[in-house]
């Protein structure tokens, strides 16, 4: 093999570079035996390391890890880099350390030829802990913005690079020879800062397959650096994780039974049908004055169709578990008859079970929420029949259908039929058509099908489909080429709507093509959504909310399509499973980071989906398995949805197939009912947002815009979220369509054209927030640092303190947070030690009355669970190899709760089984007039999570 060194720089990375301390390094190298470096900085994660390319029209490389659970004999370490284009490059580092220093060696070698617009090794930094500080490239000075301004800081070569962080913590590259840098402000795609170290190329340059490409560079610390090989390890019992004993079904009154600690009534629509009241809350028809808030969990695939006896038995659970709501999803697959092949012929005996089960939720009062388009299989005949009558075998693709639906007559037609044919089916059980049932309140059209989500993966007759509607709108919108030109930007001769040649847009550029082309995919939206009202509405007469979009593609004129909504809906997911050799298979990755060290983000760019005015719900979420953190979801979500004032929360999922219902099983990524750690979870979000525990921000922030500026005339059609939705743990925020830009005393207009603040300019985050505590919103006390992602919410009643990854949620009802091990959580009515695990723990009364006067406690101690045997390839456990089987296992830690009631020498503490049954009585003391609480995952060699305080004795 032929070897050329395209280049060789020297890379020192020091924090202020002088000799190493004696003592345990400060800084960690963390290499995988693919060659994937993480930084640590007291143990915690710093950043990474990896090498890059971008191919020609700056297609980006993915490093592919490769060598799952394998560790280095030979001291390489091998990975590859794949491209989009089919080329795979080989990736050898070879790393010699010696504290306070590590020496890296890469050799890159193509398999096949390619073209190459760049090469580089990326040192990238969380902004999080860089925001605010400065650098020194060379001789000149710049600043490394609190805010996003631009992307490039600096770029040229550059022989020494300093960076110094707000905290005093700095790093110095030296590159030898003047290698071209570039700093970098990532912060419109993530919230990091990097460093690419590489040679400029020219625009398509050659790289020839076999040709080694060698990048050489040392690091080093005042502080020491040392070097750890990542490596396999197996999640086994003993001294640190203990085996847990489960059952699914909830003790009746024990302290775990929600069924009264939540206010709920039965039948669901006992009082008319669920409605969007004139205040934008849901309420009830015959109480439109009294809002009210939903919460429940999805069902999924096979545990729809049940038994009875277990279709009661599982409504049954979920009441007492503290629901008012659940949705049906990915509920069509086995509801169709397999020889079904448009999807419209209803399998009889798995319609009787759907029925029954919904009967059984109804008469325990819950509401249901579906979409009449999730997973149904639909041949491709039935969309696309062929001319010549050789149909094309199999099935319309998930997403494919989709797309197809909003462009295709036959796909719209397939739509409506089999909407009728649910929503005109009478169920026996409740002796109502499903469209006239008001415990079906909500509809969602067609899951998550925002069309700028698939739109740059169309091929073939669909292309051809959405290529057709395109140039018909652009001809029907722009009466002569002038007028198209001028709106494009740009337009190829050739080119013109009426030979339907003007090709779809990136939805993602920064371009008036672009801009114009997501207006199109509005209007095309509303198109869809107006079609399908009309048809539910005036031929079906179904009444149910209704709403669609809820999933990821975002730009702002969508808010203009949303705003003739009934209500709006979103998702989210925090550690979701990203699949690295084939979908839904193992092995995936999930970042398994602490959310509250990176500013507690979950949900908050979902925040802005919301338009005032209306009803607004999260119909998937999920903290998913096996990320370690996912115990903080709870009070996480409850807390932002309360605080928003949100309307409805639905957990994904409960369960994906009939055997999660009828038994534990093993972990997986979203099923509560095989995670009791994340049903524990959901406790905290029952108390805080549906019982009411935090109040509503007393504060709004609204992004306002006219349906002319988004569509008529617009400039841009950038993503409807801007970088500071961080002050979403303020105040309340999100848009309004409207032409009108008034506001009153508790809330924040801001125009996206013309107004005082850009809402989406570089420094608005810090204005607004500035502005908040100049008129009084914000107590001269709150402690929100918007650059070092510090947040306390106008109500004082949440904390989130990233630096010092932690969470204090401070309610009268509801008290606690999550805090490393050493660290200490302050409330008014309980102080919480965390002493040798990072564990969320909270107390929550209940009865009505606040903790201290309460008598009856419920105590939860998260700290990690996974299933005996599951297997990482690396000690951070980011990358899952085997989900390994039952025994639940909860990694062993212990905290200490000073509680403040009003009686502690009357009150008795029991540790629970996951049932909540009492199991033992814990041994407590009084110390200052406190009852002090000690918990520990460790019971006579198995595991708890839960605790009973019971102050008296108990109410009859």
């Amino acid at each position: 093999m032929k070897t050329h060194s395209f280049y060789s720089a020297m890379i020192v990375c020091a924090i202020a570079v002088s000799q190493a301390s004696a003592e345990t390094p400060k800084w960690a190298v963390v290499v995988s035996p693919a060659g994937s470096v993480q930084l640590k900085l007291n143990g915690n994660e710093a950043g990474s390391i990896l090498p890059g390319l971008h191919e020609v029209a700056w297609e980006p490389a993915t490093f592919k890890e490769g060598n799952w659970g394998q560790t280095v004999d030979d001291g390489i370490h091998r990975g590859t880099i794949a491209t989009k284009s089919g080329t795979i490059v080989d990736v050898e580092l070879r790393l010699d350390a010696e504290n306070p220093t590590a020496r890296f060696a890469y050799r890159l070698t193509p398999r096949s030829d390619i073209k190459l617009n760049s090469f580089f090794v990326s040192l990238t930094l969380p902004s999080g802990d860089w925001a605010g500080g400065t650098f020194e490239a060379d001789d000149h000075l710049g600043k490394l913005p609190a805010e996003y301004d631009k992307m490039a800081l600096r770029s040229g070569p550059i022989k020494s690079l300093q960076l110094k962080s707000p905290d005093g913590d700095s790093l110095a590259l030296n590159v030898s020879q003047g290698t071209s840098v570039l700093l970098q402000d990532d912060r419109q795609w993530g919230q990091t800062f990097s460093i690419r170290v590489g040679p400029r190329l020219a625009q398509g340059e050659d790289w020839p397959a076999g040709e080694t490409l060698s990048i050489n560079f040392a690091l080093s610390s005042k502080d020491g650096l040392g070097v750890e090989e990542d490596g396999p390890i197996t999640v086994v019992p003993g001294k640190d994780w203990l085996p847990l004993d489960v059952t699914l079904d909830v003790e009746p009154g024990s302290a775990i039974d929600f069924s009264t600690v939540i206010p709920r009534h039965m039948p669901a629509g006992k009082y008319g049908r669920v409605i969007a009241n004139s205040e934008g809350k849901f309420a009830f028809a015959d109480q439109p004055n009294e809002p009210v808030r939903f919460y429940g969990v999805n069902l999924c695939f096979s545990a729809h169709y049940l038994s009875h006896e277990l279709a009661d038995k599982l409504a049954e659970r979920l009441w007492r578990l503290g629901y008012n709501a659940i949705r049906i999803h990915h509920y069509e697959r086995e509801l169709i008859q397999r020889s079904s092949r448009d999807g419209l012929s209803f399998d009889l005996e798995k319609l009787d079970q759907l029925d029954y089960l919904f009967a059984a939720l109804k008469k325990r009062g819950m509401y249901v929420t579906t979409d009449l388009f999730v997973s149904r299989p639909v041949s491709k005949s039935t969309i696309y029949p062929s001319e010549n009558g050789i149909n094309e075998q199999g099935n319309v693709g998930m997403d494919e259908y989709k797309m197809a639906v909003h462009v295709n007559d036959r796909a719209f037609e397939n739509f409506k039929a089999f909407s009728r044919t649910l929503l005109d089916h009478v169920n026996p059980y409740t002796q109502l058509r499903y469209a006239d049932d008001p415990t079906l309140s909500w509809l969602s059209l067609v899951n998550e099908d925002n069309p700028g989500n698939f739109i740059g993966k169309l091929e073939g007759v669909q292309k051809s489909d959405w290529q057709t509607a395109w140039n018909h709108w652009l001809s029907d919108r722009y009466g002569d080429r002038k007028s198209l030109v001028a709106a494009l930007g740009d337009l190829p001769e050739d080119h013109s709507p009426a030979k339907g040649n003007v090709p779809l847009q990136n939805v993602y550029a920064d371009t008036s093509a672009s801009v114009i082309f997501n207006v199109f995919l509005a209007e095309i939206e509303q198109d869809f959504f107006n079609r399908t009202k009309q048809f539910l509405r005036k031929e079906l007469g179904c009444q149910a909310l209704l709403t669609d979009m809820n999933s990821w593609t975002n730009p702002m004129q969508m808010q203009a399509v949303r705003d003739s909504f009934d209500y709006v809906d979103d998702h989210f997911y925090v550690d979701h499973p990203k699949f690295l050799e084939r979908s839904w298979s193992l092995p995936s990755s999930c970042p398994n980071t602490s959310p509250i060290a990176e500013g507690a983000s979950g949900g908050r760019r979902c925040a802005f989906t919301r338009l005032y005015g209306k009803p607004f719900t999260i119909t998937e979420f999920n903290y998913s398995s096996p990320g370690r953190f996912r115990g903080v979801g709870g009070i996480l979500t409850g807390t932002l949805g309360a605080l928003q004032d949100w309307d409805g929360l639905w957990r994904f999922a409960y369960a994906h197939n009939r055997e999660n219902v009828a038994k534990p099983g093993p972990l997986n990524y979203f099923d509560v009912s095989a995670d009791p750690l994340n049903q524990a979870a959901e406790r905290a979000s029952l108390c805080l947002f549906l019982r009411g525990d935090i109040e509503p921000a007393h504060h709004a922030v609204a992004i306002t815009a006219t349906r002319e500026q988004l569509l008529d005339s617009p400039t841009s059609s950038r993503d409807k979220t801007p970088s500071w939705d961080g002050l979403a743990w303020l105040a309340r925020v999100g848009w309004k369509v409207t032409g009108q830009t008034n506001s009153n005393s508790e809330q924040v207009v801001l125009p996206i054209e013309g107004g005082k603040i850009d809402p989406f300019g570089s420094d608005a985050g810090n204005r607004i927030f500035q502005g908040m505590k100049q008129i009084g919103w914000l107590d001269v006390s709150n402690s929100t640092e918007l650059d070092k992602n510090r947040f306390q919410s106008d109500n004082g009643q949440v904390t989130i303190d990233a630096p010092e990854d932690m969470l204090t949620l401070d309610t009268p009802r509801t008290a606690g947070g999550f805090a490393p091990a050493g660290k200490q959580i302050n409330t008014k009515a309980a102080t919480i030690a965390i002493q040798d695990t990072g564990a969320t723990v909270w107390i929550s009364s209940l009865d009505t009355k606040p903790i201290r006067q309460s008598k009856r406690l419920l105590i939860t101690h998260l700290t990690d669970l996974q299933n005996t045997d599951a297997r990482y390839a690396d000690k951070g456990r980011k990358i899952l190899l085997d989900w390994g089987h039952l025994p639940h296992l909860v990694q062993t830690g212990r905290a200490m709760v000073s509680l403040r009631i009003d009686d502690p020498s009357h009150a008795k503490v029991y540790g629970l089984a996951a049932s909540g049954k009492r199991i033992s009585e814990i041994k407590t003391t009084i110390e200052a007039g406190q009852l002090v609480v000690p918990l520990s995952v460790s019971d006579n060699g198995k595991a708890r999570m839960l605790y009973e305080v019971q102050i008296g004795a108990p109410a009859i």
